[in-house]
């Protein structure tokens, strides 16, 4: 897991920045070097706000992970810009989360180190070792990890891509930002499954790449009734 978090100095609250976007991009194009991944149409220009959920899908390769790499600062645009909220804090947990290298790690010696959080997901066998656990135990983990996060923007890469049936459900059916089992004040999210619970909750904005590109109308990002 990555987190871009900065501290500063304690200031007078801005009303006007209160209802800033916490990210916006304009005329997004995502790639590696001089290879584009978006060859058409400029991806939708995003304007993400505290208490968004946004799900991004496509197939293998469309450029979701791109996309969500891209807007954690890990991968420089190609085309376009991102303009970020002055010390926005993200969180992006990939498909593929690494255990620090000086391990082995317990659960206890990694909720320590993101601060004892809170979470129904972590496991309550706090002894046993990170790399014993099985798939879905060790995402649960992660999961669990990531979503106590106050963090201002949380990027999830296929994030129940280990759970079973169960854990699935339950993990759509409770992805609202900034409550006690999501804090983060937004999330976007990778999906390959376009008909996911999640995808059905009030307010949920959806994107889906082909190609890299928007197959969704760029006037069509709009929020789930």
């Amino acid at each position: 897991m990555i987190n871009t978090s900065r501290s500063h100095p304690k200031r007078s609250p801005d009303p006007c920045a209160e209802h800033a976007p916490l990210l916006r991009t304009c005329g997004l194009r995502c790639g590696f070097g001089t290879g584009w991944v978006a060859t058409g149409t400029p991806l939708p220009d995003l304007a993400i706000q505290r208490g968004n959920l946004i799900i991004v899908s496509g197939d293998n390769g469309a450029g979701k992970t791109t996309l969500l790499r891209t807007l954690a600062g890990e991968l420089p645009p190609l085309h376009g810009e991102i303009r970020r909220k002055p010390g926005l804090d993200v969180l992006h947990l990939p498909q593929q989360a690494a255990l620090p290298r000086s391990g082995p790690f317990s659960v206890a010696d990694l909720v320590s180190l993101a601060g004892n959080p809170a979470h129904p997901w972590l496991p309550a066998a706090s002894d046993v070792r990170v790399d014993r656990l099985s798939g879905g135990q060790r995402q649960r983990l992660w999961l669990a990890l990531a979503l106590s996060c106050r963090c201002d923007l949380l990027l999830l890469d296929e994030p129940t891509r280990y759970l079973d049936a169960e854990g699935r459900n339950r993990f759509h059916a409770s992805l609202q930002p900034d409550t006690p089992f999501c804090q983060a004040q937004a999330v976007v999210m990778v999906s390959h499954d376009d008909a996911c619970h999640a995808a059905t909750l009030p307010g949920v904005q959806r994107i889906r790449l082909d190609n890299g590109c928007a197959a969704t109308p760029r006037n069509a990002l709009q929020p789930t009734p």
